[in-house]
């Protein structure tokens, strides 16, 4: 089967979910052995292929100018630097990130007190998803922002619910900062998180006295969703109704602090309260005591550590590799994350540097997401004049981006339940394949606008000459299409876009990117309308 004919394809990704499983006509096999190669070390040619491959999956956007310097270095150096953190400018937010959230005004029956509130709650839940798609498009190379890109996916929560992005933007950063370090205490601190009490009720969840307010919606989805699943691969359930109903008790008595400036204020670090925690005796998997929220979590890892590092390497697995996981190769993966207890940054490494990640089968085959379409082009293309990324206003203007990955399925902070967004073959349907397709047309023909200020601009010419060799016409066409494409393009294809540059007279010899008369320009802008309609240019 050629995985890459993602619009014929039957193949869809990963399992059914928990909630409303789809029929199984409709259901994929859950494993799939596609190839021989394992986790063992790459050890094969490391050209522009390998490298592209690499930045593709680990960031968003990869210049051709990275992708060669990857070439370069060689793999174990690029997946070093990779790996390395870096801290996002805070510019956009830089008035009210990392300050108590205002979380109503002095006077709330004050009409101008309530409205000026309402304003400025608005505005910085804008200029936070603002923020998050300036930091992913316009950040070094790294694996930073992919991977917090994926624990939002996995450690769900939506802004509409959290409401304040205060909280939002600290999860936002704990997300971040915990990205390539131990699971474990990463689950203990997203258990403790502000955004998450709120999202998912933990902050009600209390017994006071005689009164029993226990909630369990947070306790479900702890292990439903955010640790062992719901069974495992040979369908046992991991966990009973008694479980999380246990947990649930044992997780009582958090929630979110009033800080020193009084009532129109919350503190943005979570405190626990001993006399709303349910001291009872409890019984979770079999393990008995008065258990609080990190023993918890000390049962779960202990007593679900098998079925939790298959479920949490068979993500990392369907977000690096391929949306069918190998179970053979996430087992070996899952065996590193055990035997390293529970650091993600080995089982990450092991897989970049793998013969398995750089088999031919698992590049060019990955969907691309908004993100990595609208954030992608605006990165390759060094676009400019992007409206989100305007730091001088706010509103309905500066969110364009942010409305285009909206209806293109994905709007950061908002994703559509706690189980995040499916991904996959989800992300180019019908609905959504004439929208991306329009965005990337009306770039290279420089069409969109905002009244009379050009939007999204791109400088084809300048574009053109990044690249090495720009004054042949075959060679800056294949090179163009290798960095954008997420393989190399066929004969037909490098023919189709060939004769596009050359405005359709096969006069290859006549062309000449500083001479007016070629009208180089409009022959780039006419070639890129070509490149952003072939299949290939929705896949990484």
């Amino acid at each position: 089967m050629n995985r890459r004919r993602f619009l014929t394809s039957s193949l869809a990704s990963g399992a059914a979910p928990a909630h409303g499983r789809a029929s199984a006509s409709q259901t994929p096999p859950r494993f799939a052995k596609r190839t021989s190669a394992g986790l063992e070390r790459y050890s094969g040619s490391w050209t522009y292929t390998q490298a592209a491959h690499l930045l593709r999956r680990a960031m968003v956007g990869p210049t051709d100018a990275e992708i060669r310097r990857a070439v370069s270095e060689g793999m174990a150096a690029t997946v070093n630097r990779l790996l390395a953190p870096f801290t996002p400018s805070l510019t956009l937010i830089s008035d009210w990130a990392g300050t108590d959230a205002w979380i109503r005004p002095a006077n709330p029956s004050d009409p101008t007190q309530y409205q000026a509130w309402q304003i400025e709650l608005f505005r910085r839940r804008d200029t936070l998803s603002r923020w998050w798609e300036q930091t992913i498009a316009t950040g070094p190379v790294s694996i930073q922002e992919r991977m917090t890109l994926f624990w939002h996916n996995h450690f769900t929560s939506e802004l509409q619910t959290v409401n304040f992005a205060e909280f939002m933007y600290v999860q936002n950063q704990l997300l971040r900062s915990r990205s390539l370090g131990n699971f474990k205490q990463f689950t203990l601190e997203v258990t403790r998180d502000v955004a998450m009490l709120l999202y998912l009720d933990g902050a009600k969840n209390y017994k006071r006295g005689n009164r029993d307010n226990v909630n369990e919606n947070y306790a479900r989805e702890l292990m439903e969703l955010f640790t062992c699943g719901v069974t495992d691969w040979n369908g046992n359930p991991n966990y009973t109704q008694d479980d999380v109903h246990e947990a649930a008790r044992s997780l009582s008595g958090w929630t979110g602090t009033t800080s020193a400036q009084g009532t129109s204020y919350a503190g943005l670090a979570s405190q626990f309260i001993p006399q709303n925690w349910d001291s009872g005796q409890k019984t979770l998997m079999g393990q008995t005591g008065a258990w609080k929220d990190s023993d918890v979590i000390d049962i779960i890892f202990a007593q679900r550590a098998e079925v939790i590092a298959k479920f949490i390497c068979g993500k990392l697995y369907r977000n690096f590799v391929y949306a069918t996981m190998d179970q053979e190769v996430v087992t070996e993966m899952a065996s590193t994350f055990r035997t390293g207890n529970w650091e993600l940054r080995p089982v990450v490494e092991q897989l970049l540097q793998s013969a398995h990640f750089y088999d031919p089968t698992n590049i060019g085959a990955v969907e691309k997401s908004p993100v990595d379409y609208m954030l992608g082009m605006v990165r390759q293309l060094g676009l400019t004049n992007v409206p989100d990324f305007d730091t001088a206003t706010s509103g309905r203007t500066t969110t364009d981006l942010l409305g285009r990955m909206g209806a293109m399925g994905m709007q950061l902070f908002d994703p559509p339940n706690v189980k995040g967004w499916e991904g996959g073959r989800t992300w180019v349907s019908t609905s959504t394949l004439p929208i991306r397709q329009k965005f990337g047309i009306d770039v290279a023909n420089g069409a969109l606008r905002r009244q009379q200020l050009k939007l999204y601009v791109w400088d084809p010419v300048a574009f053109a000459k990044r690249f090495p060799d720009y004054s042949r016409i075959d060679t800056l066409s294949d090179d163009m299409a290798r960095a954008l494409l997420n393989t190399e393009p066929s004969t037909m294809e490098r023919q189709t876009l060939r004769d596009v540059m050359a405005g359709g007279t096969g006069a290859a010899y006549e062309w000449d990117i500083d001479d007016p008369t070629t009208n180089a320009e409009n022959k780039l802008r006419q070639w890129l309308v070509a490149l952003v309609q072939l299949a290939k240019f929705q896949l990484d």
